[in-house]
């Protein structure tokens, strides 16, 4: 079974992180209004966050993409709006078709652009975002999506963990070249999360090279979250601002939020506990309490052992109210 296959109910993190992403949206762009937007994703199958941003955020210009013929009909089907647009197309012709994108909703004036990888050609993708950012304006927002599974490291699967560690960043330097991964990057230990942390500095770095071809942008990361449904993914999220530009975007209220983030590599590692209902309403009665409290509470382990029992536990408590609900249509 793909991760794409997998039951919502069965990942609860990837949930989390879609709700996080749209309720940023909706402090990022509350003063400009949503009807100033186009969102664009590669919206998958069913279309689920082109869902939640027009039913959330009221965003009615939409356009998904796919290069496969038949996941575009079904998008078609599927689509929240009958204004998006659903095209058959490759994430690298994107950048070169922002103009005609726009031209289809000619009274909006920023994007949303989501670009949503889950293969491993780590490098195309960043060529690829550092093409859009580049074609970005004032007031837009960006964000991608990596995966950053440790096991996509074949070559550092073996040896010792020093050498395990060491081989794994000379792989990822030699997959992607030694511009796109910082010098300081030596190695890549056995931490669920170290990929993640590495591949945030070269998103970093991207950005970087981004700004010293279109000085006038300002690339402000936002928020930047891991988890781990099956596969660890890494999500990152940055406004572009312009220099001199009167209007302050993000607005000073934004750093309020409390996963607001300003730095690339400040990962929320959403790691939740996969929950029956009655587990849930369990350890909300707890929430208050603490972690090893509310472990005896249920008077079982979620996780294989105490240690990720309790981490779990922190994760939830910390993303509770977005933890997904599933009920029957029928109750």
């Amino acid at each position: 079974m793909s991760g794409s296959d997998i039951p919502y109910q069965l990942r609860p993190s990837k949930f989390i992180d879609r709700q996080i992403f749209v309720e940023l949206l909706g402090r990022l762009i509350q003063s400009r209004g949503p009807e100033a937007y186009i969102y664009i994703s590669m919206g998958g199958r069913h279309l689920v966050d082109h869902y939640a941003v027009y039913k959330d955020l009221g965003i009615k210009a939409q356009f998904s993409f796919d290069n496969d013929k038949n996941q575009v009909a079904r998008q078609a089907f599927n689509r929240p709006t009958d204004t998006t647009v659903c095209a058959t197309m490759d994430s690298a012709d994107l950048p070169s078709k922002l103009d005609e994108i726009a031209g289809k909703f000619p009274s909006k004036r920023n994007f949303i652009i989501w670009l949503d990888y889950t293969g491993t050609d780590h490098k195309a993708q960043l060529q690829e975002a550092e093409e859009v950012l580049v074609r970005l304006r004032h007031g837009d927002v960006f964000r991608i999506t990596m995966n950053a599974n440790l096991k996509c490291l074949k070559e550092g699967s073996s040896g010792n963990p020093a050498e395990r560690a060491k081989k794994r960043a000379d792989t990822l330097r030699s997959r992607l070249g030694g511009a796109n991964v910082p010098t300081s990057v030596t190695v890549i230990d056995d931490d669920p999360l170290s990929l993640a942390r590495v591949l945030a500095q070269c998103v970093a770095l991207m950005a970087s090279k981004a700004k010293l071809r279109e000085p006038s942008l300002n690339f402000v990361p936002v928020l930047t979250t891991s988890y781990a449904d099956g596969q660890r993914m890494l999500t990152m999220t940055c406004v572009v601002s312009e220099q001199g530009h009167a209007e302050i975007f993000p607005n000073a209220n934004f750093k309020r939020w409390a996963f607001a983030r300003r730095t690339w590599d400040d990962i929320q590692d959403i790691s939740v506990p996969v929950l029956s209902a009655k587990e849930r309403f369990r350890l909300d009665a707890n929430l208050k309490k603490s972690g090893k409290k509310m472990l005896t509470a249920l008077r079982f382990l979620p996780a294989e052992n105490e240690e990720q029992s309790l981490l779990e536990l922190a994760s939830y408590k910390k993303f509770q109210r977005f933890y997904p609900a599933f009920r029957h249509v029928d109750d």
